[in-house]
């Protein structure tokens, strides 16, 4: 696997493939799953992608980062959100956003750290 996670931060090489799995997502709906990733400078989604699975029961969801997506990535340091989807109803899961005595709390976004392509290979 090439993609690499601490805690919530997650970080790859340009073309390489690898998969991330969430886990501890709502279990009360058949949600789509929905990951992008997010220029905080230019204030914009540079890539998404659709869960390749997302398993009701144990409220984890899988992402499978092929070649094509990884090569299409713009080398540099982002930002990642998670979005669930289901009957049209939509919530951001990651940054998390919570009620606490009162007041929101807004959890930063974890990074998303996509360095230049070492080796081409095949």
């Amino acid at each position: 696997m090439s993609i690499f996670q601490n805690g919530k931060n997650l970080w790859m090489y340009k073309g390489d493939t690898g998969n991330v799995t969430f886990s501890g997502l709502p279990k009360d709906k058949s949600y789509t799953v929905y990951m992008s990733i997010f220029d905080e400078d230019g204030e914009k989604i540079i890539k998404e992608l659709q869960a390749t699975s997302f398993t009701q029961s144990t409220g984890k969801a899988l992402f499978v980062f092929n070649e094509d997506f990884s090569n299409d990535l713009k080398v540099g340091e982002f930002t990642y959100a998670l979005k669930i989807w289901a009957n049209g109803s939509e919530d951001t899961v990651i940054p998390e956003t919570k009620l606490e005595n009162g007041a929101y709390i807004k959890e930063a976004a974890p990074s998303f750290v996509v360095y230049s392509k070492r080796v081409e290979g095949d």
